[in-house]
């Protein structure tokens, strides 16, 4: 009887103390792909939206602030573009983001997060590249025994997935 309650008084003491937190900048960084053809040399990070902020009682969430961060790193990092620009001229590239959605499970062993983000790239005011990338990403109770941080884990791993694969579609559009 007294090992029944200890194990509801850890369980407890787990779910409480335990508050969630939104998709990171460095987990949703791409850091591991090279672009094979540079696509431009400036580009500016006209918007993004779609993101929710992160309820510290409820579930992790993916911030269109720190997507944006992510995704300006990933950028940096893939050397697509040589930098990024925080004002656009008309010769510069331009691109959108949207998270149309991101799907989390609500329980399980194993959390799978799905994202669908869509992606609108310009160059002189001209859309270039128009792309609706779906991409899923997971966590085991290996990775976090931990609920709300194993979401957040996955939803890091699904984001920056999205990010990947943008990244490599754009070698369509490269010179």
């Amino acid at each position: 009887m007294k090992l029944k309650y200890l194990g509801l008084i850890v369980f407890v003491s787990i779910f409480f103390t335990s508050c969630a937190s939104g998709a990171t900048i460095e987990g949703m960084t791409v850091k591991d792909y090279k672009t094979e053809k540079k696509v431009g040399d400036k580009i500016f990070i006209k918007s993004v939206t779609g993101g929710k902020k992160t309820n510290p009682l409820w579930t992790s969430k993916i911030s269109n602030e720190n997507f944006e961060e992510a995704f300006k790193k990933s950028v940096v990092e893939s050397e697509v573009f040589s930098k990024i620009t925080s004002i656009t001229n008309d010769d510069d590239w331009v691109l959108e983001i949207n998270l149309v959605s991101v799907d989390q499970p609500f329980f399980g062993a194993t959390f799978t997060v799905k994202t669908a983000i869509e992606y609108k790239l310009y160059y002189q005011n001209k859309l270039m590249f128009s792309k609706n990338i779906k991409q899923s990403g997971s966590a085991r109770t290996s990775d976090a025994l931990i609920g709300v941080k194993r979401l957040r884990l996955a939803n890091e791993v699904s984001a920056k997935n999205n990010i990947k694969e943008f990244l490599q579609s754009l070698n369509e559009i490269a010179p």
